[in-house]
């Protein structure tokens, strides 16, 4: 296996590849602070003081110029380790293909893959070489896209020892966020996950670290901040590629110490170990709550809910009353008055899903939004709507099945004759062609679903099934993509606002061959 010991730097290449000044995007100084905070750690003795002449920088090109050209002739150059880090924005082209952009890239799907760095070309040049471990970290928008089954980082022959790695800030169509300026030392918040974590280390870890050690911390701090889930993709003998030394403590710090490490114990037991832990993860939140810590608080409070032994059990957690609830809001409640950002989030979910008081969980979740927690603005929105419109919580699935919109339903689109046929390929086209079907449906759920109120407004009221409903009947209408948002919002309308489960009803009377009323103009079809 390859560690820091058996390393051999002149061997190894890592491509640190950052843009932060656009021409048609808006320019991200948080980008450039993580690009730098990458390199560093580069060239910081925790992970091997990786040598200068091993890295190679494509910082902040204006233009693609001979970018790739340089990429395949430094992983060509790689036999050990070959390693590829981008930060910036991150778009995809008419084919759906992920592409990392450079200082003059176009918005325009026609033209991102010709001025931009496709993913496929760092794929490309990852199979070009003969490193036994390759290594992909990308912090950009639509990220996922690069897990997509287009093949793989290896080439047909591998070496003995091998292994690729791919790491990813957020998944297909989704955005990856960065910290406002106001914010000091403004950063990307995946990289500044995993750069911290890799320099705190991680309690009760081995000495060397694995990115099987590092993600599951990465993963579970930003989602628990409310920022987009990143994903890996792992091939062969990557996971036990040792990536950095473990700078954290060799044995887990005891109740009585520092209030951070121990709240990093607890959550590392947390996140890795049994159910039966949890009466020793108890007591060290506990002791860290005792010195203040709010996190620990809030994590107390949790354990209290029942959510934190339903996630280590993989089970849907049951409602809590009681001295239970009493306990949960207590913990809540002390982290809040800290000043702790999570808090007031945490208490607004409470009130809303176990108390079932909507008013003051919409004072919470102001209270959170204020404190400049992003992940409580949807659910003041989604909540101020549904008391607006009378609607109650969402509906969990019965069986805890989820479908894919569009597919087994039972409705579906549905083509009668070439008409139709030639029609919806003449609306796909506008897509890019028949080949973009499932961006165009991802598209139109994404626009359709902000237009019906998100997925704490009315929308998140459907289940999936007539979710999936409502969206085959928006996407029959053939909207155009230049108007999408209005004909959405025009649907919506047609609709009427609190009536959306209404019409999904008889949207499923109708597919079912009953008798209903058209929501555009009241006149039976």
């Amino acid at each position: 296996m390859t560690d820091l010991t058996g390393r051999d730097y002149s061997r190894s290449r890592a491509v640190l590849m950052g843009t932060w000044d656009y021409t048609d995007f808006e320019s991200s100084p948080a980008v450039e602070r993580s690009y730098h905070r990458m390199r560093e750690l580069l060239l910081d003795p925790v992970c091997g003081s990786w040598p200068e002449s091993s890295v190679k920088e494509f910082d902040n090109r204006p233009t693609l110029g001979t970018t790739h050209v340089e990429l395949i002739e430094a992983f060509v150059a790689a036999t050990d380790i070959a390693f590829f880090y981008y930060v910036g924005h991150g778009i995809y082209d008419h084919r759906e293909r992920l592409c990392l952009t450079v200082g003059d890239t176009r918005i325009a799907s026609a033209y991102t893959s010709a001025t931009g760095l496709l993913f496929e070309d760092v794929r490309d040049a990852f199979r070009a070489s003969r490193a036994a471990v390759k290594i992909a970290v990308l912090d950009c928008c639509n990220a996922g896209l690069a897990a997509e089954d287009y093949g793989r980082l290896s080439p047909d022959r591998l070496p003995p020892v091998s292994g690729t790695y791919l790491l990813m800030s957020s998944s297909a169509y989704e955005s990856s966020w960065y910290e406002k300026e106001d914010v000091h030392d403004a950063q990307t918040y995946f990289t500044r996950a995993l750069v911290d974590t890799v320099r705190e280390g991680v309690p009760g870890g081995p000495s060397g670290l694995t990115f099987d050690h590092i993600f599951p911390v990465v993963a579970d701090q930003l989602v628990e901040n409310g920022r987009p889930e990143p994903g890996r993709r792992i091939e062969d003998n990557a996971a036990g590629w040792v990536f950095a030394r473990n700078n954290a403590p060799e044995a887990p710090p005891e109740p009585g110490g520092d209030p951070e490490a121990l709240y990093r114990s607890a959550y590392r037991l947390e996140t890795e170990g049994g159910v039966e832990q949890l009466p020793l993860i108890t007591l060290r939140y506990q002791a860290a709550a005792a010195a203040g810590h709010a996190p620990s608080m809030n994590r107390l409070g949790q354990i209290a809910e029942g959510r934190v032994q339903a996630r280590m059990q993989g089970i849907e957690p049951e409602p809590v009353t009681g001295e239970a609830l009493q306990e949960a809001t207590q913990w809540y409640t002390k982290a809040y008055e800290t000043g702790d950002h999570a808090a007031p989030l945490l208490l607004g979910q409470l009130y809303e899903e176990q108390y079932g008081n909507q008013r003051q969980a919409l004072t919470w979740y102001d209270l959170a939004d204020r404190r400049g927690n992003s992940a409580a603005k949807e659910r003041l929105t989604g909540l101020q709507q549904r008391i607006r419109l009378g609607i109650g919580p969402s509906p969990r699935p019965e069986d805890g099945s989820v479908e894919e919109p569009g597919e087994s339903t039972g409705t579906g689109l549905t083509y009668a004759g070439q008409a139709t046929a030639l029609l919806r390929g003449q609306w796909l086209a506008d897509w890019g062609g028949t080949t973009s079907a499932h961006l165009a449906q991802a598209e139109c759920l994404d626009v359709l679903a902000e237009a019906c109120g998100g997925d704490h407004g009315e929308w998140g009221t459907l289940p999936q099934a007539e979710q999936a409903d409502v969206l085959s009947d928006f996407t029959d209408s053939l909207p155009r993509r230049s108007e999408l948002v209005k004909a959405a919002r025009r649907y919506y309308e047609s609709a009427g606002p609190g009536e959306l489960r209404a019409h999904a009803a008889r949207l499923r009377r109708r597919a079912a061959g009953g008798p209903t009323e058209s929501p555009d103009t009241g006149e039976t079809p």
